[in-house]
């Protein structure tokens, strides 16, 4: 939901306390009460729309406070401009773009790709901040070796429901025939690599980040195999009216990009640069 206005008389207890019960019925997000930086009180307020359980992407810490490389990229963002003053609400994946749709927030934030079907409802950034590639991956003991996706045709190819790598697959099905056996899970990594190492599934779509990231985590040995399946990137979504934002924040990101500092966060949160 929105935020609502400061007022200059928070001190007054009968109106802290309403705006208290107001807040407290809001329970579709969980809102970080601190900026990114900009304090300025003739900022306009942007909020946030953004996830919560996805390291090191964004997720809560320890504390319960918002962080990741989401979290920090838009901090880097917010502090080039100085018009806008961003605060978060955080969601479970499947509820940030309905909030966006019923403009409860103004952009949502976790690493979307581009398909046509969220083309059809939302506006897209021109600039991207993380590479998302994706290639068919599987264990290195198989023995398997597919070079692109019709090399999957009558294979098991794991993924998980409502992803942009289950989009990726069905859209290749619905024009081949359904020759890949799609595989639908609910995302546990555990299980992903214990079914590739098993043979259970014969492949699935991973980017090099989650592939170095699940062999660091179980000790797993698995590898990309062949060309890229999908080249992307990720951006962050505005509703379809707000240009103004989009260019305003494309533009500092693209400074950041210039500036190197975007490979920096990468780097610094991510263990690597995920930026180009």
């Amino acid at each position: 939901m929105r935020m609502l206005p400061k007022f200059k008389a928070w001190k007054i207890a009968g109106i802290t306390a309403a705006l208290g019960l107001v807040l407290a019925g809001c329970g579709n997000g969980d809102t970080e009460s601190a900026s990114a930086g900009n304090n300025d009180s003739d900022a306009k307020e942007i909020i946030v729309g953004t996830g919560n359980a996805y390291q090191p992407f964004v997720y809560l810490d320890e504390n319960g406070k918002l962080t990741g490389y989401e979290k920090a990229v838009l901090d880097a963002v917010d502090e080039k401009l100085p018009q806008y003053n961003f605060k978060y609400e955080s969601f479970e994946f499947k509820n940030i773009l309905p909030a966006l749709e019923a403009n409860k927030v103004d952009l949502a934030a976790h690493q979307y790709e581009v398909n046509e079907e969220r083309q059809a409802k939302y506006l897209y950034g021109k600039v991207g901040y993380t590479d998302y590639t994706s290639y068919i991956v599987v264990d290195a003991n198989s023995g398997s070796n597919f070079n692109t996706l019709d090399d999957l045709a009558g294979k098991k190819v794991y993924t998980s429901t409502g992803s942009n790598h289950a989009y990726i697959l069905e859209q290749y099905n619905k024009e081949h025939d359904n020759k890949i056996d799609i595989v639908y899970g609910s995302g546990a990594n555990e299980v992903l690599v214990k079914d590739l190492q098993t043979g259970t599934i014969d492949a699935t779509l991973l980017t090099k980040f989650d592939v170095n990231k699940l062999n660091e985590q179980f000790k797993a040995d698995l590898e990309t195999s062949g060309e890229p399946a999908y080249v992307s990137k990720t951006y962050y979504l505005y509703g379809k009216d707000d240009t103004k934002l989009q260019e305003d924040i494309d533009g500092a990101l693209q400074e950041l990009i210039d500036e190197g500092k975007l490979s920096e966060i990468s780097n610094e949160v991510l263990g690597g640069d995920f930026t180009k």
